[in-house]
């Protein structure tokens, strides 16, 4: 029988309208935008019963003889049912709830709101049984199985999520919702629905079509469409009986179909084809939905079985229960009188079917899928989409289209569909504003010193404004069905296209280079000639994105490349990618670390927890950039939300960059804490505090009376201003072993300066056969960790040697000591003298000019002066071994010295203010930890 429908009534005020029954199917309840809740006997009711219950209601669910209604504080209130007196709150959120649902077979409450949250609540009220708040935007509706096992959400982020109750974790992902950020602009509502008698089915909408997935293998089983439907689907509902399936669009259409076949029922025609809004079947199982649109009107359809709907009204349910109830006393008496062992088990469905005469069993069983003896593999968590760094989502009517240290570029869309770009840049005196009509509909952007870049996915096109000198726009169309997913701008342009290549730019629109890239792209980043892409390398794990990134630089015509993987916290995807402010790449995952890869050592780093800095859960950072010289991270706080607001424009924070060492609130930790990051990152730090904070973490180990500890640190740090210092505060201690061991380092280094100059050469011949290495080859393998072997400026000067302890009171007296009292003793072990910081303060003067090879020079050490005199040396001592060479120069050296000090004057003192010319601990300011990957000729 064809399905018929009955005249829309007026119900309440336009806007979003909710609909359901109650348990027995006698009433119809409604709640609209006018704030009533509306009781109906039937469709054709004149006079409904009308309570209002504020300034509006959103949603309306009846469940054990209560009534539940999403008033306007956001709150779901309790009523009674017929009385409509108020009877508690279940449960409040921040902002309106979206849905209420329930089942026969459930005793919860799924409620779903706009504030990013939906929760499972207890039917009298308290703490909610399960929260899901992993969602990106406003949840639009949610479903839970009859067994209380799943549960699914529906978010305007575009994503159908599906939870198990137990281990409330995201078992399935899909994207299919179209993006919105308010549900009062969503006109697809995703709203979903369990199979209602055993749970085995999940249907969601999916564009044109109803999506039926298989609850135990989550699987697809089974697609619904029709060739009458237009537009998308915006809900679809199970029959009580669970063999129906009805589904509405967005204009009006309400189909209807038979799950086991697929069989479309039929497809009513909205007479003024307004989005419907709400859907209901009549719990009595007779064929009957009820619906709502936005218009505020009430609609009915029978038939909808294919049957007469007055004919499976209440009488034949009545006889149908008379049945069972008279068959019940033989089932028992069957199931009494048999007999049955563990070989043989009784299946009461298949004895009622059997008694009953019904057979209708046996097809739905059918359709089931058969458990299988294994079971079913794990499913992957989803492959992350390619998305934009420093940027916000693009369903946004006003968004952040990129922002990092150059400026910010935002976009922003009218009511009337008009776009609109405007660029702000952090120093004007780089380039002024720019204001743009974004006709062509640019979703991605990215910004540097030389270029602004624009791309859109229809059409394929990405639009170039070099800022150089006279503005000048260039644009190129992408070949065939290729789409811009990622683009990067820096010395060069870099676009990713959904056919897995790199396209590489100049900033002027030539041409550079197309490259394979191994896997889908996930994001870009460059700096100066150099680009990042990050990929998938493998498809993604149950918990974890397997991604990799290649580091790609342009030197001329040339191009080179290193692969690294990139580390994510688990469970976590890839949320910020971009590079220091001296050229370091960093990622920045959606747990809150932030990671830096030392090039020069090929490690990443984690330097900044940003979820240390959050005061709320909810609270998210927005990565602008990374600047090393100052130690710090430059984010935006997003409160409750994942992306800051345009308007107002937000404040930029600057986070420390930390190394999570352990037991951060020591103090020794943080002395180690300094070193390790000075050691691995361009801070702008002098030497001289460097060194000062060596001192304190010896004296720390000093005082701790862990000598082998403080003797390790000063092997570690190898720099031979500070093992001098170290022995005579170890002396004044009274550690007269540890003085004695430090005084014995200079012998042991100098004994290692000839076979570690081996090594090195050994080691700059495999250097120069691996093509792909970052890794300098003039980096010093004796390098001091204070004193990073990058920032040296002269890398034919032999490493740092110590100064050999005297044992003789006969030395040079430092004009700056002052004459303590014997009976005074130190104060505090981490009380530096000040002898010692005079001498941690001072450096080496300035070289002269010297007409004699082997006169030393102002303040040289021996080891520095047999170092540079060695091959002279070595020449005119051929019949030497190496140690009487040793002592021989000894011996030579302190002869120039006495004769060098007797033409010197005597008492001349130094300023300390000229002898702190220490250099940072720092590379050339503008020279990128990228320029590694520079070309070298190989011999």
């Amino acid at each position: 029988m064809k399905i018929d429908s009955k005249p829309l009534r007026y119900a309440h005020a336009e806007g979003h309208t909710d609909v359901c029954y109650t348990e027995d199917g006698r009433h119809i309840i409604t709640c609209g935008h006018d704030g009533d809740v509306r009781i109906w006997v039937d469709i054709e009711d004149d006079d409904p019963n009308s309570h209002c219950v504020g300034e509006s209601a959103l949603a309306v669910c009846f469940k054990d003889k209560r009534l539940y209604v999403a008033t306007d504080n956001h709150a779901v209130q309790a009523y009674t049912f017929p009385a409509f007196d108020k009877d508690g709150i279940i449960t409040r959120f921040t902002a309106p709830v979206t849905q209420i649902m329930s089942s026969s077979k459930i005793e919860a409450l799924g409620c779903s709101s706009e504030n990013m949250e939906a929760k499972i609540c207890s039917l009298e009220g308290g703490a909610p049984l399960f929260v899901m708040s992993e969602h990106k935007g406003p949840v639009l509706s949610i479903a839970i199985c009859p067994h209380m096992k799943y549960a699914s959400t529906a978010c305007g982020d575009g994503a159908l999520r599906v939870y198990d109750i137990d281990t409330q974790k995201i078992v399935k992902e899909i994207t299919c919702i179209p993006k919105i950020n308010t549900f009062y602009a969503a006109k697809v509502l995703g709203r979903m629905d369990f199979e209602p008698i055993e749970g085995k089915y999940l249907a969601y909408p999916n564009n044109r079509d109803v999506t039926l997935l298989d609850t135990e293998s989550w699987g697809q089983r089974m697609t619904f469409t029709h060739s009458s439907i237009k537009c998308a689907i915006s809900q679809c509902l199970f029959s009580p009986c669970g063999q129906y399936l009805a589904g509405s669009t967005v204009a009006g259409q309400i189909a209807v179909w038979e799950v086991q076949s697929g069989t479309c029922m039929g497809i009513v025609e909205h007479p003024t084809s307004h989005n419907v809004s709400a859907l209901a079947w009549n719990p009595k199982g007779n064929g009957v939905l009820a619906y709502c649109d936005v218009a505020g009107q009430l609609g009915m359809l029978v038939n909808c079985y294919g049957k007469d709907s007055s004919r499976i009204g209440d009488d034949a349910a009545d006889d149908v229960e008379m049945i069972e109830r008279d068959d019940d006393n033989d089932l028992d008496n069957i199931i009494e009188n048999y007999e049955s062992d563990d070989d043989n088990a009784i299946s009461l469905e298949k004895l009622k079917n059997e008694t009953l005469g019904l057979g209708g069993g046996s097809e739905l069983e059918d359709s089931r899928p058969q458990s299988r003896a294994l079971p079913p593999p794990p499913s992957a968590v989803p492959a992350q989409p390619p998305f934009q760094p420093s940027s916000t989502p693009v369903h946004l009517e006003h968004r952040y289209m990129c922002w990092n240290d150059v400026g910010i570029v935002r976009c922003h869309t009218g009511e009337n569909g008009e776009s609109s770009i405007d660029v702000e840049f952090h120093d004007s005196n780089l380039h002024h504003g720019i204001n743009l009509n974004n006709y062509l509909n640019h979703t991605v952007a990215s910004l540097s010193t030389n270029i602004l870049a624009l791309a859109c996915e229809t059409p394929s096109k990405v639009v170039c404004i070099s800022l150089v000198g006279s503005s000048k726009e260039w644009s190129v169309s992408l070949p065939g069905a290729e789409e811009v997913r990622c683009v990067a701008a820096g010395g060069a342009l870099a676009v990713a296209t959904s056919a897995r290549l790199l396209r590489l730019y100049t900033p002027l629109g030539t041409q550079r280079q197309v490259i394979s890239l191994p896997g889908p792209i996930v994001a870009l980043a460059a700096f100066n000639t150099t680009v990042l892409a990050v990929y998938h390398h493998t498809d993604p794990g149950i918990t974890d994105q397997h991604l990799a990134m290649d580091i790609i630089a342009i030197n001329g015509r040339q191009v080179r490349s290193k692969t690294v993987l990139v580390p994510l916290t688990s469970g976590s995807k890839l949320a910020w990618l971009g590079t220091s402010d001296v050229g370091s790449p960093c990622t920045y995952d959606s747990t809150g670390i932030l990671r830096l890869y030392d090039v020069a050592s090929g490690i990443w780093i984690p330097i900044c927890d940003t979820s240390t800095h959050s005061k709320g859960v909810s609270d998210s950072w927005f990565i602008v950039s990374v600047s090393e010289p100052t130690q710090t991270v430059r984010a935006i706080l997003c409160r409750g939300s994942a992306y800051p607001l345009t308007v107002p424009k937000p404040i930029v924070t600057e986070l420390p960059i930390q190394i999570p060492l352990c037991e951060l609130e020591s103090e020794k930790t943080q002395y180690e804490e300094q070193l390790v990051r000075w050691a691995h990152t361009t801070a702008d730090v002098d030497v001289k505090v460097a060194r000062e904070t060596s001192l304190k973490l010896f004296a720390l180990a000093c005082r701790s009376e862990i000598e082998q500890r403080a003797l390790e640190l000063m092997e570690l740090l190898k720099d031979s201003r500070l093992v001098p210092l170290a022995a005579k505060y170890a002396s004044r201690l009274g550690r007269v072993h540890l003085a004695d061991k430090l005084a014995s380092l200079a012998e042991a280094w100098q004994a290692e300066a000839t076979e570690a100059a081996e090594q090195q050469t050994h080691f700059h011949q495999l250097d120069s056969q691996e093509t792909y290495d970052v890794t300098s080859t003039d980096h010093d393998l004796n390098a001091s960790l204070i004193i990073p072997q990058k920032t040296a400026k002269k890398p034919e000067v032999a490493p740092i040697k110590p100064v050999p302890i005297k044992s003789s009171p006969g030395g040079a007296r430092n004009p700056f000591k002052k004459q303590h009292d014997a009976s005074k003793s130190v104060q505090s072990p981490l009380t530096l003298t000040d002898r010692a910081l005079v001498e941690v303060h001072s450096t080496a003067s300035d070289v002269s000019e010297n007409s004699d090879p082997l006169k030393p020079l102002d303040g040289e050490t021996f080891v520095d002066w047999f170092s540079r005199n060695k091959p002279a040396l070595e020449q005119q001592n051929p019949e030497l071994t190496p140690s009487e060479l040793t002592r021989h120069c000894v011996r030579t050296f302190k002869n120039i010295q006495s004769k060098n000090g007797s033409n010197s004057e005597n008492g001349q003192k130094r300023k300390l203010e000229d002898d702190v010319n220490d250099s940072p601990v720092t590379s050339a300011p503008k020279q990128s930890k990228l320029s590694a990957f520079a070309f070298q000729k190989k011999t």
